[in-house]
């Protein structure tokens, strides 16, 4: 049942982050670029954000940190790529998750720096709780610069064709 639910949540994670990154993308350049007073600064660096926290939650999830440096991508159309890819791997690792899997413990370390142990089925909330708080970020700020709002609440999906 839970594994159910995260695999929705999952899939309206990248659903959601599909639409954000349309929306960044309708962004002059220059706006994109520079320093809104957003956490990092620029939509850019956000998202370069967004992708780095989601690679080590990821590394956590597999206990594999191989792929989990921290990268800084400069081209736009690669980042959006590269997000995009994310959003795929996360979809990919729920689609054979089962409830006693959910279970399982992992070593992580949030956003702020604090090392804790979570269950796997809790790492996944945290990837869906950042992904919208990030993308609430975003939506003020692309709205702000005169991009029509997204609209990447969990209803506008689930009322989506």
């Amino acid at each position: 049942m839970i594994a159910d639910s995260l695999r929705s949540l999952i899939t309206y994670h990248e659903w959601a982050t599909q639409r954000m990154l349309g929306a960044c993308m309708e962004v002059s350049e220059g706006d994109y670029r520079r320093d809104l007073g957003l956490d990092h600064g620029s939509i850019h660096d956000m998202l370069n954000y967004q992708l780095n926290i989601e690679r080590r939650w990821m590394g956590s999830y597999l206990n594999d940190h191989s792929d989990a440096s921290e990268v800084t991508i400069t081209g736009r159309d690669s980042l959006a790529a590269a997000l995009r890819g994310q959003c795929r791997k996360w979809r990919e690792l729920a689609a054979g998750l089962d409830d006693t899997q959910l279970d399982g413990m992992t070593k992580t370390v949030g956003t702020t720096g604090i090392k804790c142990e979570l269950t796997h089925a809790e790492l996944l909330f945290e990837v869906i709780n950042f992904g919208v708080l990030q993308r609430g970020k975003l939506t003020y700020a692309v709205t702000w610069l005169g991009v029509p709002d997204p609209e990447t609440d969990f209803i506008s999906y689930r009322s989506s064709p």
